[in-house]
């Protein structure tokens, strides 16, 4: 789960999903910023030949970034604007840094479109079935939780056991 593109694009999902809470202006500022944080962090930074406890820790980060996104769609904060510009901020730079990983700019481009899901997603929140987005939410936050404690999980056959 720490390989391809699988992992921004849920992240790109999971902030798309919670913008369509947001103003519908602001939804869209924060999925600009998004794509152009996470553009220019695959940019900048040469991350292609990274170690892999180096790699480990960046997919980490990202896991913990798609649970903290999710989680705003429950907080009462979920409507104002307030949260809008870091959240984008925070899946940007995740996005770019583990596409940059994988040196993957096509890759990336279709990592950033499940952005658009804020447009169902709006759809479903201004007629107040906004339990649709949450259910959707609660899968990706599933997803990310197992993700990060199968890869923190030491795999059999590669720690000594108690027999050696």
């Amino acid at each position: 789960m720490n390989s391809g593109i699988l992992p921004f694009l849920l992240l790109s999902a999971t902030l798309g999903l919670v913008l369509s809470f947001a103003p519908a202006r602001w939804a869209a500022i924060g999925g600009l910023t998004s794509a152009v944080t996470a553009l220019a962090v695959y940019a900048l930074a040469p991350l292609q030949d990274a170690s892999p406890a180096f790699m480990q820790a960046v997919f980490l980060c990202l896991w913990a970034s798609i649970i903290v996104t999710g989680v705003i769609a429950y907080l009462p904060l979920a409507r104002s604007p307030r949260w809008v510009v870091p959240a984008a901020l925070n899946a940007g730079v995740w996005t770019g840094a583990c596409a940059a990983l994988t040196a993957s700019l096509g890759g990336l481009v279709v990592g950033l479109l499940p952005i658009l899901l804020v447009i169902p997603g709006t759809w479903f929140t201004r007629r107040k079935f906004c339990i649709v987005i949450k259910v959707v939410v609660s899968w990706m936050i599933a997803i990310a939780a197992l993700s990060t404690f199968v890869s923190l999980i030491p795999t059999p056959g590669y720690e000594p056991d108690h027999m050696e």
